[in-house]
Formats: structure tokens, sequence, C-alpha cells
């Protein structure tokens, strides 16, 4: 679904966001179900990168990119400003996760880290961000 009011002149791909989500719940799979936690901090430098830097630097990016180039998908060209947005948000569940992991919170990761991977699997497979929902309420005024 695509956003209807322009709230940003600048687009991305909706392909390449899919597949950064589709990374983004495999790193929290990876994360949540293995021991190798420091995936976090990966994805959680990423956010950063697409949300508040410059998402040409993003690995995460790049790869799905790739990976559009590979299988010659046709550009499906789509707000950005509620996609970083969303990168932010994020940042900002990758930042709970590692507090709560200083913390040794088990279940409190857990819980967050579902809900998380829950949001990013619904960008992956049907292409609905909350975050872009949300995002028109918080920059109605600007």
């Amino acid at each position: 679904m695509k956003q209807a009011c322009p709230i940003s002149v600048e687009r991305v791909d909706e392909n390449v966001v899919r597949i950064n989500a589709t990374l983004t719940v495999l790193s929290l799979i990876i994360f949540l179900f293995t021991p190798y936690k420091w995936i976090i901090f990966v994805l959680g430098a990423d956010f950063v990168i697409r949300g508040f830097l410059n998402k040409k630097y993003s690995f995460y990016s790049a790869i799905s990119k790739a990976i559009v180039s590979l299988f010659n998908a046709k550009a499906a060209p789509t707000n950005a400003g509620p996609k970083i947005f969303a990168a932010k948000i994020g940042t900002l569940f990758c930042g709970i996760l590692i507090i709560c992991g200083i913390l040794n919170l088990q279940s409190i990761i857990f819980v967050i880290g579902i809900i998380f991977m829950f949001f990013a699997f619904l960008e992956a497979a049907f292409g609905f961000c909350l975050a872009c929902r949300i995002y028109p309420f918080i920059h109605r005024d600007k």
C-alpha cells in the first residue's frame, strides 16, 4: 500500500525496503535463537545509518539492492520519509534489546524481539509498515 500524502520528495525502492525487512527478520531470528547475540549490534548500526545518516552507506541496503538487481526487479518507488522514520524506530528497538541484554532481562528481550520481528515480517511479507501509518500523524504540521 502506497502513502497517500507526499511527505517527502525523496523516494526509495519498495523492493529494497521489503528485502531489508526480510534481512531484519533473519537477523532477529539469529539474535533470539542462536548464541550469536552480536548480530543486534550490526542490525542496530544499520538502522542508525538508514535512519540518521545516509542510506547509501547501509550494508543491509547494499545487500538488498544486489538481490533486487540479481532478479532484475522493476523499481517500485515509494515515499522515503516514513521509511526513514521506521528505521529510527528500528534503532530504538535495537537499543532497547541491547540494554535489556546488558541487564540480562531475557524474558523482555524475547517479547520485544518477537514484537519487532512481527512488524518487520509484516513489511517483508505484505508491504505493511505500521511506522509508515503513524508517520503522517506525527509530521502533520511540518
